[in-house]
C-alpha cells in the first residue's frame, strides 16, 4: 500500500489507519489485540544519505538523546536499523531470484519527500509516498502477557495469553 500523504507516520495516515484499524480487526483479532500495548511511542528520526541508521531513534550517533519526532499508536512499523529483511528466512516464490517477494516500508523518513523502505537482502532505499510496498507490522506486548507453550521456533511458535 502507499505510505500516505506525509513522510511522518501517524495512527491516522494511510498505513497507520490500516494497521490500527483493519489489521487489528481482521488480521489480529480481539483476543490478541487485547494483548498489545494501547499506546506505543514510535521514533521518526530522519536518516538521509550517508547518515547513521541510529538517527532513526536518536538525535546523534552516540545514542544518548532520543529524537523529538515521534508518533503514538498501537501498531507501527520497524525503524531503519531494526530487524531488516536479510534476517528473515528467504523463500523463493513467484520466480524471485532474491528470495524476497515484497519490499516493505519502514517508519524512517529519508527527507521531506521520501520514506525509507527495505529491499533485496535487507538493503534500505527510499521512495515517494505514493509507491506501494509491503508492511511488516511492529507492536509491543503488554507486560502481563505470558508464554504458555512453544519454544519460539518456526515448528513450535510461542503461544501467549494475558497473565
Amino acid at each position: 500500500m502507499p505510505f500516505g500523504d506525509t513522510v511522518n507516520f501517524s495512527s491516522t495516515n494511510t498505513i497507520g489507519t490500516f494497521l490500527n484499524g483493519e489489521y487489528l480487526t481482521n488480521y489480529v483479532g480481539e483476543s490478541y489485540s487485547n494483548m498489545i500495548e494501547d499506546s506505543t511511542t514510535w521514533y521518526l528520526g530522519t536518516v538521509g544519505r550517508g547518515t547513521s541508521y541510529k538517527l532513526a531513534k536518536y538525535t546523534d550517533e552516540t545514542g544518548n538523546t532520543l529524537t523529538s519526532s515521534t508518533a503514538t499508536a498501537k501498531v507501527g512499523l520497524l525503524r531503519l536499523g531494526e530487524l531488516m529483511s536479510g534476517q528473515f528466512e528467504k523463500y523463493y516464490a513467484n520466480g524471485s531470484i532474491t528470495g524476497l517477494t515484497t519490499y516493505y516500508w519502514t517508519l524512517t523518513p529519508y527527507n521531506a519527500s521520501y520514506v525509507r523502505y527495505v529491499y533485496y537482502y535487507g538493503v534500505a532505499y527510499y521512495d515517494l509516498l505514493s509507491c506501494a510496498f509491503g508492511l511488516r507490522p511492529s507492536l509491543n506486548l503488554k507486560s502481563n502477557v505470558v508464554i504458555t507453550s512453544g519454544d519460539g521456533t518456526k515448528n513450535s511458535p510461542f503461544t501467549i495469553e494475558l497473565g
